[in-house]
């Protein structure tokens, strides 16, 4: 009935609630569906007298009814896998008839790789950790036309088979790519303490880290001697390039894994063969981080950001570009974190100045040339008439500009991140919204959906060399308490007959 469905779908969990229908929406006055009460007067108004008791959501994951998905328990958090993340589920993929054509207590895959049908990787980007789901796959989304062979217990799918299947995501291993152009890979085998300490540039960090060569033999062990981690300072150059960028992608208590191309090796510590990348487990222990500028006086801050400058100077003199750049970006945020703007003088005005136009050079010579424009309209803020700034801000973007990472600019600095990179930042947010909601899915409003009993792994199940169990069509009236009175009769009620279930729309067999 539409106006039952229309009238439902308005309410909350717990709400109690009187709805008047009229016969068009009411199905009386053309007597559909079919099997309308017969005792109902024909052309009749119904008032229903409803107690949403619970609500469960049917997910169109796709918004093409391919994949639907039905919550059962809500996972931990917000937190969804994506991308190249490596995913740990528990599932049971039946047929129609509740035949088990697949099922495991325990399987991790790459989500970029997916894993059984194409469904898998879809529906596991929109569950949180310790989620439980029912999905309802269409061919297209399972195995399609061709079907699948049998292979060893696992019974065929017929061609153009729908799917049923139990999954449950038990955890996942975050993968990214991080570094300057996103050339080393990341894998968190243990999430940090998110209240703890995140590495910033130029912390006094504690590590116990183990390098393995691509045959899996050790090349580098430190950390692990005693009680004692290994220290060194960020950005200091005390070891290689990929390892200060590993840490500061990292939470105290963070353990990972990191792949890290031959470029970023150099290490007068470690001996590694021509053109060997490595893989490194990573512990961080402990994380000092520099002085908060908050926490400086104006006379600090100044001395501090001079001391900077310096250091930047120094690394811009030996050609290492991107040290330098963030020595004077950092140079810069002590200054704006402890000087009001109405504070800022003659004097602050042109270290300012000093600190962009250093920062320019830099991000030019690593053709970041986006970067280099936002450090010129900063000049423009403390000097409108620099006629240099003017110039160069005003110049199109070189095209060279655009596929390059600019994330390692401000890698162990981003509570301090320039304004436009906030903005850039939202930008992208914005022009992912549309993917994100295709990722999510919206609530499915069709008809009534039927499942076979679907078992978790582990439990009896029935497979290609068991009977199978026969699908149900059972509707769970339970999901909501109705009464129907006739509006003219005054007081009688009577139950919600069958023809209203169709309504309801919820996933059913046992779990």
């Amino acid at each position: 009935m539409q106006g039952f469905s229309m009238a439902v779908s308005s309410m909350q969990a717990g709400e109690k609630a009187v709805f008047t229908i009229p016969p068009e929406l009411a199905g009386t006055k053309s007597r559909c569906p079919a099997d309308i009460p017969a005792n109902l007067p024909p052309n009749q108004a119904l008032q229903f007298d409803v107690e949403l008791i619970s609500l469960i959501t049917i997910t169109d994951i796709l918004d093409s009814e391919g994949i639907l998905k039905k919550t059962i328990k809500r996972g931990v958090g917000n937190d969804k896998p994506c991308d190249l993340d490596e995913v740990l589920v528990n599932y049971n993929a039946c047929l129609e008839d509740g035949m088990s054509v697949s099922m495991s207590e325990g399987v991790e895959f790459n989500l970029a790789e997916g894993f059984f049908c194409p469904a898998f990787a879809r529906a596991v980007e929109t569950m949180t950790e310790g989620e439980e789901v029912v999905l309802i796959v269409k061919p297209e989304y399972g195995f399609g036309e061709r079907g699948r062979p049998s292979i060893g217990d696992e019974a065929a799918v017929p061609p153009d088979a729908t799917l049923y299947v139990y999954l449950q995501l038990m955890s996942w291993k975050t993968v990214r790519h991080i570094g300057q152009n996103g050339t080393i890979l990341k894998k968190t085998l243990r999430r940090g303490n998110l209240e703890g300490q995140h590495t910033e540039n130029q912390a006094v960090v504690g590590v116990r880290l183990i390098g393995k060569l691509h045959d899996g033999a050790v090349f580098d062990q430190r950390g692990h001697q005693g009680d004692e981690p290994f220290e060194f300072v960020v950005d200091k150059e005390q070891v290689s390039d990929g390892l200060e960028e590993a840490v500061l992608t990292m939470w105290e208590g963070e353990v990972s894994l990191f792949t890290i191309p031959p470029q970023c090796l150099q290490d007068q510590h470690v001996v590694v063969p021509p053109g060997s990348s490595v893989t490194y487990e990573i512990e961080l222990v402990s994380v000092v981080n520099d002085k908060h500028p908050w926490l400086m006086s104006q006379a600090e801050s100044v001395e501090a950001a001079v001391e900077k400058e310096k250091e930047g100077d120094k690394l811009f003199g030996s050609s290492k570009y991107l040290r330098a750049y963030r020595r004077y970006y950092k140079a810069r945020q002590i200054i704006l974190s402890c000087f009001r703007r109405g504070d800022i003088d003659g004097e602050i005005k042109q270290m300012l100045i000093s600190f962009a136009f250093k920062a320019v050079e830099c991000a030019t010579q690593l053709q970041l040339f986006e970067q280099a424009y936002h450090r010129y309209r900063e000049v423009l803020d403390y000097d409108p008439g620099n006629l240099k700034a003017q110039e160069m801000s005003g110049q199109a973007f070189p095209e060279a500009s655009l596929g390059i990472d600019t994330a390692a600019m401000h890698r162990g600095l981003e509570p301090f991140r320039p304004k436009e990179q906030h903005s850039i930042g939202w930008k992208m947010t914005a022009g992912a919204i549309s993917s994100m909601r295709l990722k999510q899915g919206h609530k499915y409003h069709g008809g009534m959906i039927s499942v076979p009993p679907i078992a978790r792994p582990g439990t009896n199940v029935p497979t290609s060399r068991s009977p199978a169990t026969q699908a149900t069509r059972v509707v769970n009236t339970n999901w909501v308490t109705t009464n129907i009175e006739n509006q003219n009769s005054g007081t009688t009620r009577k139950s919600l007959g069958s023809c209203f279930r169709s309504c309801l729309a919820p996933i059913v067999g046992p779990l």
